[in-house]
């Protein structure tokens, strides 16, 4: 009775000291809600950043929605494709997006278009700045 008592205590303790840790954890977003990037890195255009950027109709959201969900699948598929170099899989990675774009370009009104160019030069941050693979932000090649 006594070793049940104590294990009682010794569950019920564990249980409530494990309480915060489990409350702290975020529930994970469904995928059209992650952050930038989302799973596999990387921050692609977003369709209600864009629909908020660009002003877009809910007819051009809609053509967009399906757009932007294909280019998604594909690059899932690209860096899961282990048959490829990695130079292969990047230069891939570029026509895709590049494809995706014109696809974008080609349901936005010519307004819209430029707009969507200033977005893609500003870059994923942007401030139009992208550093170099293995720099800072602000930091140039050589500086420590």
């Amino acid at each position: 009775m006594k070793n049940q008592l104590k294990l009682t205590s010794l569950i019920l303790t564990a249980a409530l000291a494990a309480l915060p840790a489990l409350h702290a954890q975020p529930a994970e977003a469904p995928a059209h809600e992650r952050g930038p990037g989302g799973p596999g890195g990387g921050a692609r255009p977003n369709l209600e950043r864009l629909a908020e950027e660009l002003g877009l109709t809910s007819d051009q959201k809609a053509k967009l929605g399906p757009i932007m969900k294909h280019q998604q699948e594909q690059m899932q598929a690209l860096r899961k494709d282990e048959s490829l170099s990695q130079e292969q899989r990047r230069e891939k990675g570029r026509a895709l997006r590049e494809e995706n774009q014109k696809a974008i370009a080609a349901v936005l009104t010519p307004e819209q278009a430029k707009k969507f160019a200033d977005l893609r030069e500003r870059g994923p941050r942007g401030d139009g700045e992208r550093p170099a693979k293995g720099e800072k932000k602000g930091q140039k090649k050589g500086d420590k």
